[in-house]
């Protein structure tokens, strides 16, 4: 039986003269990264803080100023909007610290 396989696979072989460049952009981009993470993950008890408070104390005193009934123009839906995008800006924080420690 006779095979018409190649004995290596075409599609990973770079190259010489690629080599150097695919590593200058490795270089370049831990250069980028190191430094990023170190600052995020400086900023993140903070960070975490302040969305956290934000989103949650938000929430919370949405609900209590809707059902209580004291304010006839209460803007409910934005301030429900304003908490949970402080929420959702916390998950895409720690989603970016994800991204930089790879």
């Amino acid at each position: 039986m006779v095979s018409h396989t190649p004995l290596y696979d075409a599609r990973h072989d770079r190259p010489a003269r690629h080599m150097p460049a695919w590593r200058v952009l490795w270089i370049l981009w831990q250069i980028v990264r190191i430094p990023a993470l170190a600052v995020l993950l400086v900023l993140e008890p903070f960070v975490s803080l302040v969305l956290t408070a934000a989103g949650s104390v938000g929430i919370v005193v949405a609900v209590i100023l809707e059902f209580s009934g004291d304010l006839p123009r209460f803007p409910f839906g934005e301030m429900m909007a304003v908490s949970i995008t402080a929420l959702l800006l916390l998950m895409a924080y720690h989603a970016l610290i994800g991204i930089f420690q790879r």
